[in-house]
C-alpha cells in the first residue's frame, strides 16, 4: 500500500476546543497514543487535501469502541462517491474505495456515542 500524504485538513469540531490534546493534527500523526476526539453533535466530518490530485483506493481508520461512526460518505467535489460502514471497534478498519481528487471529505452520521462524539486514532487514504 503505497500512502497518499496529506498535506492540509479541517474537522468539524474538536472536543471543548481543546487542539493541543485533541485537534486535527493527531488524525495523521502515526503516534498510537494521540487522537482526534470530536465535540457532541448531530454532523462530523474530515476534510483532506493533498499535494496533487490522488486516486484514493483504500481508506484505513480507527476509531475508540464507543465513539464510532455507523456509516461514512466520501465526497469528492461536494459529491458523494462512495460509502463506507465501519463497525464500532478499537481494531484499523479498512475499505476499498475508488475515488480521485485533491480535496477529500469524510461525513460521519450514525454515532455509536449518544451525543455524537467521534474519536479517531488513525486515518490514512492509499492509492492501492
Amino acid at each position: 500500500m503505497v500512502l497518499v500524504p496529506v498535506t492540509g485538513s479541517h474537522v468539524s469540531s474538536t472536543l471543548q476546543r481543546n487542539t493541543k490534546e485533541y485537534g486535527k493534527k493527531f488524525l495523521f500523526d502515526g503516534c498510537p497514543d494521540t487522537c482526534w476526539n470530536s465535540d457532541q453533535g448531530g454532523s462530523q466530518h474530515v476534510g483532506v487535501r493533498f499535494a496533487q490530485p490522488a486516486s484514493v483506493r483504500r481508506i484505513r481508520i480507527q476509531f475508540q469502541g464507543g465513539f464510532a461512526a455507523k456509516a461514512c460518505q466520501v465526497k469528492v467535489g461536494g459529491e458523494v462517491q462512495d460509502t463506507i460502514y465501519p463497525v464500532d471497534s478499537n481494531t484499523i478498519q479498512e475499505f476499498p474505495v475508488s475515488v480521485s481528487g485533491e480535496e477529500l471529505q469524510l461525513i460521519f452520521s450514525g454515532f455509536t456515542d449518544f451525543y455524537g462524539r467521534l474519536i479517531v486514532y488513525l486515518l490514512e487514504f492509499h492509492d492501492t
